[in-house]
């Protein structure tokens, strides 16, 4: 495969091209999934792709295929398009630069057989049916693995090797007019501690029987709540879109000029952190071969940078900071100093936010967020007192979190993000 790349590599050259990359990678996916409480598929799945990207004349042009036959009309085709492609903001891909090693592929995970999965999944199942023999049940596990490489004219030659798997399960519960949904899921890339159905299962029996109490509608207005660690990540896209190096620059980020600036409560403190080994988000390099590192995006409440792509780099006259598309690779939000029950215990009355449907239908962008709640409590004297219905939340993230925002000091063992304290959430719900 190298040796093709490289073959690529002098073609394109020779066609005209000042800078080329080729990256190529292949996986193969074994999966099983239940619908209503059977098993309902299980299958496997092989993939092999490879895209080519070049620069002629100034200008980008780039093509896909899946057969290496292809490889030499694919190159020429990539070069004749860049002639009427977009502008390029940069004219050379760099050359190699050191990489700090992150291990994403794990043998044991290739251990996870097919059998072993829909196991997982049954016993996801049965004890979901044990609670409540009606639920409509959904349960799903893969397992993957994939391999690549990169080679730029700049001369990176970078190769890489994924694996990982999935765990989850999803239940709907109907009662007349009233639809409940939860779930659970896991992604990693290790077979490790964290492949445990009896957690998926025992966190989706927990959300139901929190939920066979109703409690009263919601104060309606600006409210308290505490975010789950799935929303405390839901609730950072605003920043990640305003913290990307090309809305900076094409000057829709409302943080255009504002480095060094309080931007949120000083208790907030954004990473992200590619070299965390097995984590999802894991990279050695970007698709371009460039570097990946751990870059501060928040420190004690105050904008550190923004990232950068090689093209909009090349765009905003900055070095690139090794991130796809200009978005962080496993964005964490550090941890606060009070446990998750004191910050529970802390709220007089409010809400708990486990899961939100319609999440960024505004202008996000500007920091507007707002959806319907999936799954929520109602918080009275610390305790939850029962599921919301029929409610929405709306606010905006720069302003719900530029002060009073406490963060629990324990965190999800994957994603690890905290639970997420908030003052002044709208908050409105349907009469009754």
């Amino acid at each position: 495969m190298p040796g093709l790349l490289e073959k690529g590599l002098e073609r394109a050259r020779a066609q005209g091209a000042a800078a080329a990359k080729i990256s190529f990678w292949q996986s193969e996916r074994i999966a099983a999934s239940f619908e209503n409480a059977r098993l309902k598929s299980t299958g496997s799945s092989q993939a092999v792709e490879y895209s080519i990207d070049v620069i002629a004349a100034g200008r980008r042009g780039s093509t896909r295929g899946n057969d290496l036959a292809d490889l030499d009309e694919l190159v020429d085709r990539a070069v004749r398009l860049a002639r009427v492609g977009s502008v390029a903001h940069f004219s050379a891909y760099p050359s190699p630069a050191p990489v700090t090693r992150v291990r994403t592929h794990s043998p044991r995970t290739l251990d996870l057989t097919r059998d072993r999965m829909i196991a997982s999944c049954g016993e996801i199942v049965a004890a979901l049916k044990a609670l409540d023999p009606a639920l409509y049940i959904e349960a799903s596990a893969s397992r993957d693995e994939s391999e690549g490489l990169i080679a730029t004219s700049g001369g990176v030659r970078h190769a890489w090797r994924n694996t990982g798997w999935s765990l989850g399960g999803n239940v709907q519960r109907t009662r007349g007019t009233d639809i409940l949904f939860a779930g659970e899921g896991r992604y990693w890339r290790d077979l490790d501690e964290f492949h445990d159905p009896g957690f998926i299962a025992g966190k989706i029996v927990t959300d139901l029987r929190r939920s066979e109490r109703q409690a009263d509608p919601p104060p309606a207005g600006p409210t308290t709540v505490i975010l789950s660690p799935q929303l405390t990540g839901l609730f950072g896209w605003p920043l990640f879109m305003g913290t990307g190096g090309r809305n900076v620059v094409k000057g829709e980020s409302p943080l255009k000029g504002r480095i060094g600036e309080r931007i949120m409560d000083a208790s907030v403190t954004i990473v992200d952190d590619p070299h965390r080994d097995f984590d999802g988000g894991a990279a050695e390099v970007d698709n371009d071969g460039i570097p990946t590192r751990r870059f501060e995006i928040v420190r004690d409440g105050v904008l550190q940078g923004f990232l950068y792509d090689l093209d909009s780099a090349g765009l905003a006259g900055a070095e690139p900071t090794g991130h796809n598309g200009c978005w962080p690779h496993s964005a964490l939000v550090m941890p606060g100093k009070r446990s998750r029950n004191d910050l529970f215990a802390s709220v007089s009355d409010g809400l708990y936010l486990k899961s939100l449907i319609g999440f960024g239908q505004s202008n996000t962008m500007n920091g507007d967020v707002s959806g319907n709640v999936m799954l929520g409590f109602r918080i009275r004297n610390g305790e939850l007192v029962g599921r919301v219905k029929d409610t929405m939340v709306a606010g905006n993230v720069y302003e719900l979190m530029k002060a009073g925002v406490e963060l629990s000091s324990e965190v999800d063992p994957l994603s690890r993000l905290p639970y997420m304290k908030l003052a002044g959430l709208s908050v409105s719900s349907a009469p009754r």
